[in-house]
């Protein structure tokens, strides 16, 4: 039977595509995977090769550090607090939305005090979501003031006093004082320059980028998710893309988790481009309502479920309400799988709010709100019992195959695998150092355990290709992210082939 090769193609930074597979009866096509076109760790190094294919390979010096001891960080597709597993639960709050304090979410604001706070831990939060204003953090914005950002800095401490774990997410929204721009800015930016100089240091403080971008799940759709845009699809202001608004908040030397929302309105992470980020620290964020397409949960994996086998995935919203206008009768029954799913697939859960009247909590005293008849229209249902029931059981999912390491000593190769299959890896590859040696990288296959990348070592200074696991890797169709970890001595990577005949002998 003739082999049917994967083809791999790498655009800079970006998802690794598939091409059609080949004509009945024509040779397969071998494409290359470029590992210096991968998301590189900024713990190792890209060098210059005219004998590379394109020019370049990644250097590998030594192995993988063990994540930084103190606060939140990513450690492969999980988070960690303190070195140990971590997942964050809790809510979002909107006492911090608006620059002036008016509006809907006013009396949130006149009201945030250490109260909540406690009664958030007693309900079994660890962490808390504060809305925050793109218009009132922009200096060039008549809605800044230094007062606003004094009420943020306030709220964070008010927090962070009780241990919480605090994420900051910018918002565009109308309680906001803003007009629901699609992607973010140049405003953004200038944002997170406010933030960052005052959070940098605290390494339990979280970055929500831009809250809800609303592109669709297309290739044009992710490419100005990523890479920004015209102005005529942004409210004629240009998107600059979630990449840059990365690059500018590691600009300021902050290492804090930045976390990505998805893309149509925080629902969809499908086919997404993943932003690069040399020190490895970003996590990904979906706004799960039951609602459009993930009303039907047989949606769930796709559309977002799938990446928290690679890389870490937390629902930063979420709610299910009688009141809202996109209320489904459901909800009853949904909203209690929607969180068995989540919890099975370690996605922690901010819902929304705690600090809002009939949508978690009754009242002030924080009785929760609950499902219980529930009606689209009433006024008072919502999942504020069943929140309240799921927190405190809401452990990490722990894997004998966590590695606990940065993926600033990693190669990741994001791959969109086109067919069930099993594949055969062979990677080509340059040791330095001694003349021969036995040692290999490690390869962890989304998050299972890390296995020898190759099975005997390569002579020094020779390109060569060497075959993967002998039994091949068992991937289904769609995204997989493969990651290289060096081995003690060091080692240069060039390319990757994938291919599911095992017969199969790259060259070049």
């Amino acid at each position: 039977m003739a082999a049917a090769l994967l083809g791999l193609a790498v655009t800079h930074l970006g998802a690794v595509s598939a091409r059609p597979m080949a004509p009945v009866g024509a040779a397969p096509p071998t494409v290359q995977l470029e590992a210096e076109a991968g998301l590189v760790g900024g713990g190792l190094t890209v060098e210059g090769d005219g004998s590379a294919s394109g020019g370049a390979y990644v250097m590998f010096s030594g192995p993988a550090a063990a994540v930084e001891g103190q606060g939140v960080r990513v450690a492969g597709n999980r988070l960690v607090r303190d070195g140990a597993p971590f997942v964050p639960v809790g809510f979002t709050m909107v006492a911090t939305a608006s620059p002036t304090a008016e509006g809907e979410t006013a009396y949130a604001a006149r009201r945030l005090s250490d109260a909540d706070m406690v009664a958030a831990i007693g309900w079994g939060a660890n962490t808390v979501r504060f809305q925050v204003s793109q218009r009132g953090l922009d200096p060039t914005d008549v809605l800044y003031s230094d007062a606003y950002v004094a009420r943020i800095v306030s709220a964070v401490a008010l927090a962070r006093a009780r241990g919480l774990v605090v994420m900051l997410s910018v918002q565009d929204q109308g309680p906001t004082g803003g007009s629901s721009h699609a992607q973010p800015s140049a405003a953004t930016i200038r944002d997170w320059q406010t933030l960052t100089t005052l959070f940098n240091g605290d390494l339990d403080v979280i970055y929500e980028m831009f809250n809800e971008p609303q592109n669709h799940a297309t290739p044009d759709g992710w490419s100005v998710w990523r890479d920004g845009g015209p102005a005529d699809h942004n409210q004629g202001t240009p998107a600059v893309g979630h990449q840059a608004v990365l690059d500018a908040i590691r600009a300021t030397g902050a290492r804090n988790v930045v976390v990505a929302d998805a893309g149509q309105f925080g629902q969809r992470l499908d086919g997404s481009p993943l932003v690069h980020d040399p020190l490895g620290q970003v996590a990904y964020g979906v706004h799960p309502y039951l609602t459009a397409i993930l009303r039907d949960p047989a949606n769930w994996e796709p559309s977002f479920g799938f990446l928290a086998h690679q890389f870490p995935v937390v629902a930063t919203e979420w709610i299910a309400n009688s009141k809202v206008v996109f209320c489904h009768p459901e909800w009853s029954t949904t909203a209690p799988l929607l969180l068995d799913y989540l919890q099975a697939r370690g996605i922690g859960i901010l819902a929304w709010a705690f600090d809002v009247l009939d949508s978690l909590i009754l009242d002030w005293q924080h009785t929760p709100t609950s499902l219980d008849g529930f009606q689209c229209g009433a006024f008072d249902q919502g999942a504020g019992s069943l929140v309240r029931a799921r927190l405190p059981g809401w452990a990490p999912q722990v894997s004998a195959c966590q590695t606990g390491l940065s993926d600033a000593g990693a190669v990741a190769l994001p791959v969109d695998v086109p067919a069930d299959g099993t594949y055969h890896l062979w990677s080509l590859v340059n040791r330095r150092d001694p003349a021969w040696d036995t040692t290999v990288a490690l390869l962890q296959v989304d998050d299972g355990c890390p296995v020898p990348a190759w099975t005997s070592g390569s002579r020094r200074g020779v390109w060569s290709w060497r075959p993967g696991p002998a039994a091949g890797l068992s991937l289904t169709a769609g995204r997989h992210t493969l990651r290289f970890f060096g081995p003690r001595d060091g080692v240069d990577l060039d390319r990757v082939v994938l291919s599911t005949d095992p017969n199969h002998a790259p060259g070049g």
